[in-house]
């Protein structure tokens, strides 16, 4: 019988084989609807519900271990934030009931978040809150019936922090027909080493009982397929104690921080400024935003700490920017082009980071994101320059630039490659739409190819260059990322472990012979595989 294959994105190295457990869909919500006048009972009756999911997920922590911990210390926060109750009983003034009045505050803080993939897969974390807070006064259970014995691979849209908390020991494997790599599905089936594929969309007609072979290595779910079908794994073999280059950390918080100095990072390869500032309704002050950069950068990893002024937008709004309206956010004013009418904010910020490195002693290194022209980076630069002792450089992320950085010798003094837009430009891929993940595959061979010539022309201009999106995260690219000539990569904090053994397993030379392999390649599968088969040979 022929097998059929469904692509999706793999999560973990380890393959698995056992009968599909389709996870029914809980009862939904009742309509938004209006409530009968009572607005001092429904306050109580949102004031109750708030607290008892808040119960919920202290217990739900517990049963999820330590790395959903703080998942839902975060999502507790959320929850029990008092802006959002009294946003919420706005709602209820309006004549909404509780639990629609807690679902339409929740969206607009969703809203707030939108736009970047670091909070998108969170926005599905923080509606289940609301989702919970409204099925409690309602009385709707929203408990996952999982089999307690045998062995499974179950199916479902997503899962939320609280769905994965009930995972049982008959859970082997896991399909979603949406996710991401940074969901928090992926996250914890690879902290709990359970093979999964995320945004698989053929995995709708999936049926009960289908024996399914979850295939992570090769991004694929084999309907009728056995472990012999399984795509191996590269065990990667150190041949050094150091990476061929230098593996850094992405950070937003202090927490995150905290956390990457924990790992093998060589210091912060993008720290995600406006991850302060998402629900600030006033502008921090300048000696506010001193001792926030100063605790933080106190805190990171030995080694540079590369700084991205803020990446708001539109899209993406902060509250005091008060950012206009628009009909294509991901074209319109974002990133360095708030300069135009934030100028002082982001002058105060590059102020404020000086202060920040001579108090801290650290090294810093400073960035504007969204630069489409050698014009906004000679005019970034001058701004940074004049604000402190940084290296200054340019988020490369707009196709635009990339025929521009032999205008940027003397101008800058690195660049780092954003490949998450990289790739929505290149491809013209909104890369929030589901239906197009797979044109932002890092492995396509048109931004493999433009991520060379980056590295060729930042060669010749004598400019450094790191690459700080995703696929930095991506042990096997980060090698390919090596062989192109890039001087660092930086990934999120959970894989700096797993992408140094990868660059610490191959020289210099051999970085090259990946890199050619995977150029060669006529699709996205072809070049991922040329790769992996010249990385397995490099191996033996």
């Amino acid at each position: 019988m022929t097998q059929q294959v469904l692509s999706g994105l793999g999560v973990g190295l380890e393959a698995v084989t056992a009968e599909v457990f389709r996870v029914r869909q809980a009862e939904p919500l009742p309509i938004p609807a209006k409530h009968s006048g009572d607005v001092a009972a429904e306050q109580a009756k949102l004031r109750k519900a708030v607290d008892e999911v808040s119960s919920e997920l202290e217990i739900l922590a517990e049963k999820a271990g330590e790395t959903s911990a703080e998942i839902f210390e975060a999502l507790g926060m959320i929850l029990l934030d008092e802006s959002l109750f009294d946003a919420s009983v706005a709602q209820l003034d309006d004549g909404w009931e509780a639990g629609t009045a807690f679902v339409n505050a929740m969206e607009t803080f969703a809203e707030l978040l939108s736009g970047d993939p670091t909070f998108e897969e969170r926005i599905a974390d923080i509606r289940d809150l609301a989702k919970r807070v409204a099925a409690n006064i309602h009385g709707i259970s929203l408990g996952l019936d999982l089999p307690e014995t045998g062995k499974f691979v179950i199916v479902g849209e997503d899962f939320s922090p609280a769905d994965t908390a009930q995972f049982t020991s008959a859970v082997v494997g896991v399909i979603t027909i949406q996710g991401g790599p940074t969901s928090h599905t992926a996250i914890i089936c690879r902290s709990k080493s359970i093979p999964a594929v995320v945004s698989c969309s053929g995995a709708k007609e999936l049926k009960d009982g289908q024996m399914v072979l979850v295939d992570p290595v090769g991004d694929r779910v084999v309907i009728g397929g056995t472990a012999a079908d399984a795509t191996k794994a590269i065990s990667f073999v150190a041949k050094s104690t150091e990476p061929v280059i230098p593996v850094r950390s992405n950070i937003g918080s202090l927490e995150d921080a905290v956390a990457a100095a924990a790992t093998a990072a060589e210091g912060v390869g993008l720290f995600r400024t406006e991850l302060l500032y998402l629900s600030a309704s006033t502008e921090p002050t300048l000696e506010r935003q001193i001792q926030s950069y100063t605790e933080i950068l106190t805190a990171c990893p030995e080694g540079p700490i590369v700084v991205r002024t803020i990446d708001a937008g539109s899209d993406k709004p902060v509250p005091f920017l008060k950012m206009p309206d628009e009909e294509n956010p991901a074209l319109g004013v974002r990133g360095f082009r708030l300069v135009r009418d934030h100028r002082d904010f982001i002058v105060s910020q590059l102020e404020a980071l000086e202060a920040a490195r001579k108090a801290s002693g650290r090294e810093v290194w400073v960035m504007a994101p969204m630069v489409a022209t050698a014009g906004e980076a000679k005019e970034f630069a001058s701004l940074a320059k004049a604000a402190g002792q940084f290296k200054v450089g340019i988020m490369v992320e707009t196709p635009s630039i990339v025929y521009e950085i032999s205008k940027l010798k003397g101008v800058v003094d690195f660049i780092s490659v954003g490949t998450n837009d990289l790739s929505q430009y290149l491809f013209a891929s909104d890369r929030m739409n589901p239906n197009l993940g797979a044109m932002l595959n890092p492995w396509q061979p048109a931004l493999i190819a433009s991520l060379n010539q980056i590295a060729i022309e930042s060669k010749k201009a004598g400019i450094y260059s790191g690459v700080c999106g995703e696929s930095g995260s991506d042990p096997a690219f980060a090698v390919v990322l090596a062989g192109m000539g890039y001087d660092s990569v930086s990934s999120s904090r959970s894989q700096v472990g797993a992408v140094r053994s990868a660059l610490s397993s191959v020289t210099h030379d051999e970085a090259r012979e990946v890199f050619e392999a995977a150029i060669s390649g006529h699709d996205s599968d072809e070049a991922k595989s040329l790769a992996l088969t010249k990385l397995g040979e490099i191996a033996k």
